[in-house]
């Protein structure tokens, strides 16, 4: 991803550069005003504006050539390969960022709940969105990781408060 990144980033350090120069010449170029003269005079100005756009051209030719030999060895073409593996390594570092799913239950175990109620933070309203997560007891609780608290962060309203109230601590004293 990184090299992706800087490889972008020269493109377009190296376009903004040759448009800067493209840019001077040519303001350069036009800030001659042409003095009124007789018309051999005009005719010689336009033999010199052209001399001078063919070495306007000339030099940003030799510029580009330059430019280009110097990025050549650096600027490589990603393969399908990479493209996949980019991607793979973005998944695994959003996978990171979005935390491990902890174990969620379709149903209480033995068709008994736990009265989640009794942990402090955890009132009617609470528990009803945690059993409807999937969350009937305090062992499940107890087993939360950071990882499982940061998937519940980005998966749920409730999560905060686990964090802040404690939960994992009550549940594991429940248990």
């Amino acid at each position: 991803m990184l090299e992706i990144v800087s490889q972008i980033t020269i493109c377009l350090l190296l376009a903004a550069l040759i448009g800067f120069i493209m840019g001077y010449i040519v303001g350069k170029g036009s800030r001659k005003k042409a003095p009124t003269q007789t018309p051999e005079a005009k005719t010689v100005e336009k033999t010199d504006s052209t001399e001078t756009t063919a070495s306007i051209e000339e030099e940003v030719e030799t510029i580009i050539d330059t430019m280009t030999e110097e990025s050549s060895d650096e600027v490589e073409i990603p393969t399908s390969a990479a493209i996949e593996k980019v991607t793979e390594a973005l998944e695994a570092v959003e996978a990171q960022e979005e935390g491990v799913k902890p174990e969620l239950l379709t149903a209480a175990k033995d068709g008994k709940k736990d009265t989640l109620t009794q942990i402090k933070g955890i009132g009617p309203k609470v528990e009803e969105q945690l059993n409807e997560a999937g969350i009937y007891h305090f062992e499940q609780i107890a087993n939360w990781s950071e990882e499982n608290i940061k998937w519940l962060e980005q998966n749920t309203t409730f999560a905060h408060r686990a964090k802040k109230d404690l939960w994992i601590n009550q549940a594991k004293a429940l248990v």
